[in-house]
């Protein structure tokens, strides 16, 4: 009996070191701990076979699902003001607004920095709806955002990419639910704030169940590269919209060019100079151009619209626009955004080479925006 006990207590022992004995994994080293987006990027690698399981409508099948592909799925978080879209909770299209680093490397954004820079008056809020998974939404009054300034802050899952996340506790709010992952953003100005169900903790519809619709829905859905002036969302590529003063001519495969000089200045009626450019796939810069060099490449830059890519535009891309690697040449690129400063200067943002991961990337955004709609 000694015996057996004494094998009983050994098995236990050594059960209980091997337990305590596994480690958290060792930090991301080399390029990936410097560029996050890289890391991400490599979640994904394997873009053909991702690519292939795009159906020909540009929606990712599910009965073939990539992990890494779909981590970039969902990104797009619509931001709602009464009902119409006005902007894209996204890193690569966030506005420039100051960045909160704290020790260890985290990077935030504040709330209220964020609705100033997207074009609405902190003062004229009636509540903020944060809608998380499961259709569940944490709430914040205009009077607490204005009250408590530096309280109300996100990031994004893995610093420069990914998901966007709340950063904020919510003790003594008026809606005390918590939300982590944002899945989009509803603000309320104009409108009555919908009512959040304080059981259900969501906007319940006529049946009784969480919904997912947008209060006062009404406008356009925003599915095409997007345009922003200044950080303010001017307007988005549809297909249906492109006129014949855009054109450019066709390109040796018979596409049509369109202009995106005269793109711009279609969608905003702002004048004065524009100090530059930055063409956005997805988290990643492509393209910057200063706004001196933008006169002398205006005739090169041009973009194709692509079938079933939801208004997704394929950029062609100037040579000296792109990140400097050895044998750069003109290259088309899908774009997300087109990011135009007039009285605001960029962030400063490292180029990222267009790959089929960036395509990819942009792809995937369309594919997932549509699919939540339709």
């Amino acid at each position: 009996m000694t015996s057996l006990r004494s094998q009983l207590c050994t098995v236990v022992f050594v059960s209980a070191l091997a337990a305590c004995s596994k480690k958290a994994p060792e930090p991301t080293s080399g390029a990936a701990a410097q560029n996050p987006n890289v890391a991400a990027r490599a979640e994904a690698k394997g873009a053909d076979e991702a690519a292939k399981s795009l159906t020909g409508e540009g929606t990712l099948d599910p009965n073939d699902p990539k992990h890494g592909a779909r981590k970039q799925m969902g990104l797009d978080v619509g931001v709602f003001v009464d009902g119409v879209q006005v902007s894209v909770l996204r890193y690569g299209d966030l506005p420039p607004i100051p960045a909160l680093t704290l020790e260890g490397g985290a990077v935030r954004y504040k709330l209220l920095d964020y609705v100033k820079a997207i074009g609405v008056s902190p003062e004229s809020i009636k509540s903020i709806h944060v809608h998380a998974n499961n259709d569940r939404i944490g709430s914040i009054e205009g009077s607490e955002l204005l009250k408590f300034k530096d309280r109300f802050q996100f990031q994004f899952l893995s610093g420069l990419t990914g998901t966007a996340v709340t950063s904020w506790d919510v003790e003594g709010l008026k809606n005390d639910f918590s939300v982590h992952e944002i899945r989009k953003v509803t603000i309320y100005v104009k409108k009555p704030s919908p009512l959040v169900d304080r059981k259900k903790n969501c906007h319940v519809g006529a049946d009784g169940a969480c919904s997912d619709a947008v209060p006062y829905a009404s406008g356009d859905v925003v599915k095409g590269t997007r345009v922003y002036v200044d950080g303010k969302m001017v307007g988005f590529v549809k297909r249906r919209q492109l006129s014949d003063a855009l054109l450019l001519g066709q390109t040796e495969s018979g596409e049509q060019k369109y202009s995106v000089a005269k793109l711009i200045a279609k969608m905003t009626t702002e004048s004065g100079a524009i100090q530059a450019v930055d063409l956005v796939a997805g988290d990643d810069v492509v393209g910057h151009i200063e706004g001196e060099a933008l006169g002398k490449v205006v005739s090169d830059l041009f973009f194709t619209l692509p079938k079933h890519n939801h208004g997704k535009v394929r950029m062609h891309v100037p040579a000296d626009a792109q990140a400097k690697n050895d044998g750069v040449a003109d290259r088309d690129a899908l774009v997300s955004s087109i990011q135009v400063f007039r009285n605001q200067k960029p962030a400063a943002r490292e180029l990222t080479a267009i790959s089929e991961d960036t395509d990819l990337s942009v792809q995937l955004a369309s594919s997932s925006a549509a699919s939540a709609r339709e």
